[in-house]
């Protein structure tokens, strides 16, 4: 179990770095773009298709990364109804991690499905297959699941949770081994 957190953690790690780098050439791209349309006169073809590319993965990595994080929008409204009680913040808890894990098995199902139709069809100014642009979603759907079940797992007991990417991006210490 401690080397496929070991390896998941690294992954994570990679994935958001590489995120960053889809960021940044993104807006690269883009800048290069309006400043060839509007200083020289001329476009570069393929730097919207390109730079859609670059979103939509970025888009699903950060999804994937902000679930392992716990970044996601919350709505307590049920929990500040009930506030001492422990039992509903649970239950509430694992309903919580059990809709994440189905939106991940849907992400699987319906990014798959997207793959299947772009393989029938290019891109017009790169000559790639369309498929590309949706590489990320199924993939993303995976470590929404996993995360979703670290999650699950992790609320079931007592230890405090430090996650791998916060020693590297927010510089906390780890609290248990």
């Amino acid at each position: 179990m401690r080397i496929l957190k070991y390896l998941m953690d690294r992954l994570f790690a990679g994935l958001t770095w590489f995120a960053l780098a889809l960021l940044v050439a993104m807006t690269v791209i883009i800048f290069c773009n309006v400043f060839c349309r509007y200083v020289l006169n001329f476009s570069l073809a393929w730097a919207d298709e390109i730079s859609l590319i670059l979103l939509i993965w970025f888009v699903f990595i950060a999804l994937a990364v902000g679930v392992r994080m716990k970044y996601m929008v919350a709505i307590d409204m049920i929990t500040v109804l009930f506030p001492n009680a422990k039992r509903v913040d649970r239950v509430v808890t694992l309903v919580v991690h059990f809709l994440t894990f189905a939106f991940g098995l849907m992400l699987i199902y319906f990014g798959w499905e997207l793959i299947k139709i772009g393989s029938y069809s290019t891109l017009a100014s790169i000559e790639v297959a369309t498929y590309w642009e949706y590489v990320f979603i199924p993939v993303s759907g995976v470590l929404v699941m996993y995360s979703a079940l670290i999650h699950l797992f992790h609320s079931a007991s007592a230890l405090p949770e430090v996650d791998y990417l916060d020693k590297i991006f927010l510089n906390k210490a780890e609290t248990h081994v």
